[in-house]
């Protein structure tokens, strides 16, 4: 029997490590931290490296009391960062779309303002006559 197990990816690895912080909802040293990825399958030389990855990416807290560092993380702050990132988007949207509404109406105005000209003839003679009235005349 073959007792070679299949390796987990970085990504499944900090999936492991944030479920056991959103399963039990607790504080952890990181030696809690490498005892408990360890027996959910992480590999025990990697785990304070996912941990801090995790940290930098703002998805476990951290704080260093005394001589010890303390990790948690809850899911609702996964779920906040989520909302305030949609929230970002739909306002850069409406950004972007206030813009070329904008800009859509000013080449209108231009398009307009321009064909009040060609109705009035455009030679400021006040006769208006017609374009093509016009270009026959040439």
């Amino acid at each position: 029997m073959s007792t070679k197990t299949k390796r987990m990816s970085a990504e499944e690895k900090r999936k492991v490590i944030t479920g056991l912080y959103h399963t039990s909802k607790d504080v952890y040293t990181e030696k809690e931290i490498v005892s408990l990825a360890t027996k959910a399958g992480v590999n025990a030389n990697s785990i304070i490296d996912i941990n801090q990855s995790l940290c930098d990416d703002n998805l476990v807290d951290t704080e260093k009391i005394g001589g010890s560092k303390y990790f948690w993380s809850f899911p609702a702050k996964a779920d906040r960062m989520r909302q305030l990132e949609h929230e970002e988007t739909v306002r850069k949207i409406e950004v972007l779309l206030g813009k070329g509404i904008v800009e859509a109406e000013v080449k209108l105005a231009d398009a307009k303002r321009g064909r009040e000209e060609e109705e009035d003839g455009g030679n400021g003679d006040g006769e208006g006559e017609k374009p093509m009235t016009r270009a026959a005349k040439m």
